[in-house]
């Protein structure tokens, strides 16, 4: 009795953990998001000034900012697709996002200065079709990594229909050597509010293949299981 009412408080702990942990990610999110549009209007507005007074006029001056700011964009979309893919930074949509930060962050100091630099001109010259080569480059980045991401998401999504056949509990945490009590401290909470984790979240968190993710779910649900039954 004394164990149900213990297991039950972690539970209800563990819930109220996750909801909390969400929130802040949701409120993070929206901080976030407002940030980055204010900050890309006080950059586009310093970049349109800052090419004016490099030369450019009408609606090129206008539209030079986007070759810049946009490009920044297209590097955080680049960073925030290869983490939700596989959990990992890749370094190339980071070196993107700083080919556009860079030139964002130059330019609007430059235009606060009293007196441009003559070779600004070039630069605001070069800028646009540097931009568009790079963010090409970024987007077939991408385009070459979509398969993988697809039989990643394929294999997460078809999970419930490959029951994995482990041998008994015993035999299956010796075959998983650390793996088995690394995936017991990772999911404590989770095993003890009785969840176990899918099997997506056990190759993103773990760094392991789909079978060796499989096996460690079992390995978590004879540990839910002996949970329980205490």
């Amino acid at each position: 009795m004394e164990n149900t009412t213990r297991n039950s408080g972690h539970a209800r702990h563990s819930t109220v953990s996750v909801r909390v942990l969400f929130t802040c990610y949701a409120v993070m999110a929206v901080v976030t998001v407002v940030a980055t549009g204010i900050g890309f209007w006080l950059s586009y507005a310093g970049l349109h000034s800052f090419a004016v007074r490099a030369g450019v006029t009408g609606a090129e001056a206008w539209a030079w900012p986007s070759s810049v700011d946009l490009f920044i964009l297209a590097g955080e979309l680049g960073i925030t697709i290869s983490t939700l893919r596989d959990g990992r930074y890749d370094w190339r949509a980071w070196v993107y996002f700083g080919a556009g930060c860079g030139p964002s962050v130059t330019f609007n100091i430059l235009h606060a200065s009293a007196q441009l630099p003559e070779w600004t001109r070039y630069a605001v010259g070069a800028t646009p079709p540097v931009a568009a080569v790079l963010a090409l480059a970024a987007l077939m980045t991408q385009v070459m990594s979509l398969p993988k991401a697809l039989e990643h998401m394929r294999q997460g999504w078809a999970q419930p229909e490959a029951p994995v056949s482990a041998p008994d509990p015993v035999t299956l945490r010796a075959s998983l050597n650390g793996h088995a009590g690394k995936a017991e401290r990772l999911y404590r909470d989770d095993i003890t509010a009785g969840m176990v984790p899918g099997i997506r979240r056990i190759m993103r968190d773990m760094h392991v293949g789909d079978d060796r993710a499989r096996l460690v779910q079992q390995h978590l649900k004879n540990v839910a299981g002996s949970v329980a039954d205490a």
